[in-house]
C-alpha cells in the first residue's frame, strides 16, 4: 500500500471512531406497519409522493382551458403513472347507465389522464386507509370508484373531487333510525370535515365517510361495507380523518381541484 492510500485509510478510520454502531431498524420498521411501508416504497420508487403525483398527472406542462376556464393538464409522451402500478378491477357498466363519471366514454387523451389520476389516487388511498381495507385498486370504468379486498371481504370505495355547485352545505346531524352519526372535525387549518358513520346495505353493516370543501371543489371519501359477507367498513371516522391528513391524498385532491376529473352536479353523494 502506497503512502497516499495509507493516509486516506487512516483518516477515514479516525473520522469513524466517534460514531456508534448502526441501529437495528428491523423491529421498528415492522412495528410501523403497512402505512409506513407504503410511504417508504413510494419515496424510493418515485421520489416523494407529491412529486410522483404531480409528475404522473403532467402538472409540469399545463396547456389549454378545462371546465370553468381552468387550465387542463396535458400528458406528454414519457410521463408515466406512479411506479406502484395498481391493476384496475375490470367492471362492465350496466346497459343504459348514466355515463357521468365513466372513463370508457371519454376521448383517448382525457381517458388516459383520468387513468393516470386513478393510479395516483389508488396509491394515496392505500396509504391513507388502514390495512384491513386491503390493497386499493381502481375500477376500470369509473373515475371515482375503487376497491379494497382482504381475507375474502370486498370493500367498495368512493373518492370524489367534484367542482362545487350551488347546493347548500349538508347539515351534519345524527339520525338514530339510520344508525347515522355525524361530527365536524378540523382536517387542516381552515378546512373542516364532516365525518359520518351510517348503516348501508342493511341495519347491521356500516359505512364510514368524510366530506369537506377544498378550493373550488367538494370532496367525498367513503368506504362501504361488504354486503355479501356482512362486514362493515373496517375503518373508524378518526382513522379516516387522520389518514387523509397524514397521507399524500390531499395532493391528489389539490390536482383534481385545479384540473377537474368529474363534472359538477347538483348534490354530493354518500353518507
Amino acid at each position: 500500500m502506497d503512502e497516499d492510500a495509507r493516509l486516506v485509510r487512516d483518516a477515514m478510520e479516525y473520522a469513524a471512531e466517534g460514531l456508534g454502531p448502526l441501529p437495528d431498524l428491523v423491529p421498528g420498521a415492522v412495528a410501523l406497519g403497512r402505512r409506513r411501508r407504503a410511504r417508504t416504497r413510494a419515496a424510493v420508487t418515485a421520489g416523494t409522493f407529491g412529486a410522483a403525483t404531480l409528475a404522473a398527472l403532467g402538472v409540469v406542462a399545463l396547456t389549454g382551458q378545462g371546465p370553468g376556464g381552468r387550465g387542463a393538464a396535458t400528458l406528454h409522451t414519457g410521463v408515466a403513472a406512479p411506479a406502484a402500478y395498481r391493476t384496475p378491477v375490470e367492471v362492465t357498466p350496466s346497459p343504459g347507465e348514466d355515463p357521468a363519471g365513466r372513463i370508457d366514454t371519454l376521448p383517448p387523451g382525457e381517458r388516459q389522464r383520468l387513468r393516470d389520476f386513478q393510479q395516483s389516487a389508488a396509491v394515496a388511498l392505500d396509504e391513507a386507509l388502514p390495512s384491513a381495507v386491503g390493497t386499493v385498486r381502481p375500477l376500470s370504468a369509473y373515475a371515482d370508484r375503487y376497491r379494497g379486498e382482504r381475507h375474502g371481504d370486498v370493500f367498495q370505495i368512493v373518492f370524489q373531487v367534484r367542482p362545487a355547485g350551488d347546493e347548500a352545505a349538508r347539515t351534519c346531524r345524527d339520525i338514530p333510525q339510520k344508525r347515522m352519526t355525524c361530527e365536524e372535525r378540523q382536517l387542516t387549518e381552515g378546512v373542516t370535515a364532516q365525518v359520518r358513520t351510517a348503516a348501508a346495505g342493511s341495519p347491521d353493516t356500516l359505512s364510514v365517510s368524510i366530506a369537506f370543501g377544498f378550493g373550488n371543489s367538494t370532496v367525498l371519501l367513503e368506504v362501504l361495507p361488504d354486503e355479501e359477507t356482512g362486514a362493515s367498513a373496517p375503518v373508524t371516522g378518526r382513522q379516516l380523518l387522520d389518514g387523509v391528513r397524514e397521507s399524500g391524498l390531499l395532493e391528489v385532491v389539490r390536482y383534481a381541484d385545479e384540473h377537474p376529473v368529474l363534472k359538477k352536479q347538483a348534490s354530493v353523494q354518500g353518507g
